[in-house]
């Protein structure tokens, strides 16, 4: 699924996932996977002119501010800022942000169309990475504290 690997060669598995069970004790991951999907749901909506939310296209461009982005760039990246795999999750994850930004602008330019494309384009690629690795992430935690 994925073109990399979460830890060096000369890191152990075992090395990556002590660091992933420390790291992740202030993130419920099922949750972050979650809300990054519903984010899909959301956007669909505002699109189709049937939600109440009022999105602003400079603040969704901001990575570090939703619960899995304060993650990231604070107890993430203190554990796991080592390891290759955590710099996908990084940029896909801003990607994911800078993607969801462009769907509302488009839209508030009435540009709904190309907002569509995007949203079933880029923001589902970055959507679903950052899910992915997300599942590896838990996953990885799943088997260390099962040892």
């Amino acid at each position: 699924m994925f073109g990399f690997s979460f830890r060096r060669e000369q890191e152990s598995d075992n090395d990556f996932a002590r660091a992933m069970a420390q790291a992740s004790d202030s993130l419920d991951i099922q949750v972050a996977i979650s809300a990054h999907e519903n984010w899909k749901i959301r956007l669909h909506a505002y699109l189709d002119g049937t939600s109440s939310e009022a999105f602003n296209p400079d603040v969704i461009c901001f990575d570090d501010r939703c619960d899995l982005g304060q993650w990231i760039h604070g107890p993430g990246r203190e554990r796991l800022g080592k390891f290759p795999g955590f710099t996908a999750l990084v940029d896909n994850h801003k990607m994911f942000h800078y993607a969801a930004s462009n769907v509302v602008a488009l839209s508030q330019r009435g540009k709904t169309s190309e907002a569509h494309r995007i949203l079933e384009g880029q923001f589902q690629h970055f959507s679903n990475q950052v899910v992915g690795i997300l599942s590896l992430l838990q996953k990885a935690r799943a088997n260390y504290k099962s040892k």
